[in-house]
């Protein structure tokens, strides 16, 4: 399980020691659901988002 208390005093979170209680319980529910799924996860099935700055670019110009 992730420390998520540590990982957001080394994001430079400026959070109270009460909101990291309050809201790592959450967190570690969360990884907890999620993470055996990520063994039936394969490159193929992970999402990937395509950006295409010429055309996005074209579609942007067409709409003032």
């Amino acid at each position: 399980m992730s420390d998520w208390r540590a990982i957001a005093r080394a994001r430079g979170l400026a959070l109270t020691d009460g909101e990291l209680e309050r809201i790592a319980p959450p967190l570690d529910a969360l990884e907890e659901a999620f993470r055996p799924l990520l063994n039936d996860l394969t490159p193929g099935l992970e999402p990937a988002v395509e950006f295409n700055a010429e055309a996005d670019a074209e579609s942007a110009s067409d709409h003032p």
